[in-house]
């Protein structure tokens, strides 16, 4: 009845936005269980999840159709909502290992199929509404692209309670809110909905405020008791956990024990982000003279040159630089922040201990370093970017996104410029001599930026000094001084470091030198072309700072971490994609196909059901290539994955809808006109997007977040309203010929479509962003064979009806 479609569009509505909300807040939650690239990972398991769901209404029959449409709406409504916290409490309880081990591969496998099944409801519920629901289908697909475009916003706010369990608790709520509005629509009780409804909001704010909340125990595979965690922060830029304090030696990074030197005890504060990367706060009693420790550090060499000057520091964690800096007597120092959580420690909770927000000096900027520092006009003595991301970058690799936007060589030409003349940039990392490091690709990078800055002998300008685990790159738009060089060969030797490579020091790694001597981009790329790792200088088209693995370079597994240090970090990164890739290949038969074929192929000529399997293959593959590619591209121009997976999919979800509501407009089935122009405009837009997508952001990044965020829009959705054309046009022109393909093709353009988010990974990674551009153009143009075919076949089908 019609009175009862108010209930029926706002449970569908709180069901669209419940599901975003919790496939954008499992992207947060996958990046601290595992690593980075599970961020994505969680786009392909909501997707797998949904099209499961859909295949099985499809052939569920009668028990999604009529007036057991309504009873089935509210039931998998209900569980659903119930699904979200046990899926959650499952990935919790569960260490997720290597992914090299049997309990590796069967963590990860567990771990996927629980993420799936509240998808796999939710595709139900959402399947079912727009195939049987009441009201004109254009009206439903709204309040569905509505809702789900109003849900991958809620992630901000939600993670504003500083727990991501209360988060996902409370779009459980909303979830069974939506139950409640669907048994309303159906007749049915609703007290049991509503009910576990207020439970869960209960639940939620009870957790976020409770003086031992529900944590994260097991983190990358480790075990992290939650007595030690004083304090949790989860921001969009990570998690951040502050452990119980105490007092020892200071926080060095890198320093040697020297004769007659005093080391103070000091307070410290450990600070962990995302499970892995830590950082320290120290307590400072507000004294410059109490800081003399900080220049004992290898990282501070650079303020043993450039004393007194202006600095800007990127990453400020616990302020361990700040400090160095405000020993170093500088004027001005900006510390430049992205993580909201650092700098309300260092401001709020924490400002009484650390001091660093009362110095006259400093100011605390929450911005990205990299838009921050081109829209800036500010000049610096010394820019400083120490170990920014550690642990935690390594070994996700290539998949890390947020922090390999400072490392590419058009970040850094930006860092030179904002520098004073004979400023200096310092970067420090980590270094193995004879194992593989990022120290090479460090050099690599400098190189090739002073190059672009048309900077004939870049080796004058590069001085690199390491102590044990740690080397700091100094990179100067002028050539070092021989009193700079006189002031660090003092440093070196009172400090027990040593020199690597210098202008006018015997260089004691051959192969950096051999980069920094490279005149040409070309040349970089030669010195590097046959060593066994990548040490090619990265670029904001492939920029992957973390990933030195070559993609075919044999390795033994078994001899990853005895060989190859921090390398490991990469390989099992990289082997846990391929094992992804086999777990969700595994799903889609089990899930998708199996149902699929059990049910039989659907009534049709072969050539006909071959046509519609490579139509909705295509653009299943082409679709999530596109989508996967701009969440990689603009994360380095919002700053973070996170706001890139909210922008992307809000714009695309908002943009396909149009597109599907124009499709339905066009006379498909009475011309061949629109089967073959809508492939070629795609591919003429997609071809616009590949060439110019990345000198656009890299010459709008000086823009604010918000502007930046609205200029992404209007990017991504001009395509996405294209893409969102080809699967109502499909459908209607295999519906031409049978009623019965919809479960299959449905199924094909999911499977495809998960699979193709997780090659699209491997393809950035190894081939550049771009490649999945070019991947999808080769899909969109390849669409207007079977498009076009069908069309005729449809067209005789038509004709011989007529006769």
């Amino acid at each position: 009845m019609t009175r009862h479609r108010p209930w029926f569009f706002a449970g569908l509505l709180l069901t669209a936005l419940s599901t975003l909300t919790l496939e954008v807040l499992n992207t947060r939650l996958l990046s601290v269980l595992v690593w980075y690239h599970l961020s994505f990972f969680a786009v392909s398991v909501a997707m797998l999840g949904m099209a499961a769901g859909a295949v099985a209404v499809y052939l569920g029959g009668r028990r999604f159709e009529g007036e057991a449409a309504k009873s089935a709406l509210s039931r998998y409504a209900l569980l659903f909502a119930i699904s979200i916290p046990l899926s959650h409490a499952f990935n919790l309880s569960i260490p997720i290992m290597d992914a090299v081990t049997t309990n590796g591969v069967l963590s990860l496998s567990l771990c996927t199929i629980a993420l799936s099944v509240p998808f796999y409801l939710s595709g139900i519920v959402i399947t079912v509404s727009l195939t049987r629901g009441p009201g004109p289908i254009g009206m439903v697909y709204a309040v569905d692209l509505f809702g789900a475009a109003l849900g991958s916003l809620l992630l901000m706010p939600l993670l504003r309670l500083n727990s991501i369990t209360s988060a996902i608790v409370m779009s459980g709520a909303l979830a069974s809110l939506g139950a409640c509005f669907f048994a309303l629509h159906a007749g049915r009780r609703w007290v049991a909905s509503c009910s576990l409804a207020a439970v869960m909001v209960a639940a939620a704010l009870g957790n976020a405020y409770a003086a031992r909340p529900i944590r994260l125990i097991f983190q990358k595979g480790e075990y992290h008791a939650a007595h030690t965690m004083a304090q949790e922060y989860w921001t969009v830029h990570g998690q951040v956990v502050r452990y119980q304090g105490g007092r020892g030696g200071p926080p060095f990074w890198s320093t040697n024990a020297v004769a007659n030197r005093t080391y103070p005890q000091v307070g410290v504060t450990a600070l962990l982000v995302d499970g892995h990367a830590g950082t320290v706060m120290t307590e400072w009693d507000g004294k410059r003279e109490s800081l003399e420790w900080t220049t004992w550090d290898v990282t501070s060499l650079p303020y043993h040159i450039r004393r007194g000057g202006n600095v800007a520091v990127i990453g400020v964690g616990g302020g361990r630089d700040l400090l160095t800096a405000v020993y170093a007597g500088s004027g001005s120092i900006h510390g430049i922040e992205i993580n909201r959580a650092f700098t309300e420690i260092l401001t709020n909770s924490h400002r009484d201990y650390a001091k660093i927000a009362d110095h006259p000096g400093v100011a605390l900027i929450h911005d990205e370093a990299r838009s921050f520092l081109t829209r800036s006009s500010n000049r610096y003595d010394v820019i400083q970017m120490s170990l920014v991301d550690t642990w935690a970058a390594t070994g996700a690799g290539a998949f890390t996104l947020t922090e390999n936007g400072l490392y590419t060589v058009e970040a850094w030409e930006i860092f030179l410029k904002r520098l004073r003349p004979g400023g200096v940039l310092s970067i420090s990392r980590f270094f193995a001599e004879q194992r593989a490091s990022e120290t090479s690709r460090l050099v690599s990078v400098a190189t090739a930026a002073l190059l672009g800055l048309g900077i004939q002998k870049p080796y004058d300008h590069i001085v690199l000094i390491a102590n044990r685990n740690v080397a700091t790159l100094m990179v100067s738009n002028e050539p070092f001084s021989s009193l700079d060089l006189l002031i660090l060969q003092r440093s070196v030797t009172q400090n027990g470091f040593r020199f690597l490579m210098a202008p006018g020091v015997p260089t004691a790694v051959p192969l950096l030198e051999r980069i920094a001597r490279s005149r040409s981009p070309a040349e970089i790329h030669e010195v590097v072309r046959k060593e066994p790792f990548d040490y090619t200088p990265t670029t904001d088209e492939r920029p992957y700072f973390f990933n030195l693995l070559k993609p075919f370079e044999p390795i033994a597994v078994d001899k990853i971490r005895e060989q190859y240090g921090v390398i490991s970090g990469n390989l099992m990164a990289t082997i846990t994609l391929g094992v992804l890739l086999l777990v969700v290949f595994v799903l889609v038969l089990l899930v998708i196909f199996g149902p699929l074929l059990r049910s039989g192929l659907p009534k049709l000529k072969a050539s006909s059901f071959w046509l519609g399997v490579l139509y909705f293959a295509l653009i299943g593959a082409g679709f999530m290539l596109i989508q996967i590619g701009l969440m990689q591209r603009f994360s380095l121009y919002l700053g973070h994955p996170t706001y890139a997976v909210v922008v992307v999919l809000f714009s695309m979800i908002l943009a396909t809808g149009v597109g599907s509501f124009i499709s339905d407009r066009l006379d498909v089935n009475g011309r061949m006109f629109w089967p073959l122009a809508l492939p070629v405009t795609t591919v003429a837009v997609l071809l616009f997007i590949a060439l110019f997508l990345q000198p656009v952001t890299t010459g709008t990044i000086h823009n604010s977040l918000p502007v930046r965020c609205l200029l992404a829009v209007s990017m991504v959705a001009p395509l996405a309203a294209l893409l969102g054309t080809f699967f109502p046009m499909g459908m209607r022109l295999l519906g031409r010929l049978s009623s019965t393909a919809t479960a299959w093709m449905w199924g094909v353009n999911g499977a495809t479509g998960v699979l193709a988010s997780v090659f699209a990974v491997a393809i950035s990674m190894w081939s550049g962003i771009s490649t999945n551009f070019y991947a999808a153009l080769v899909a969109y143009a390849m669409l207007a064979l079977p498009a076009t075919l069908l069309w005729r076949q449809g067209a005789g089908a038509r004709d011989g009806d007529s006769r």
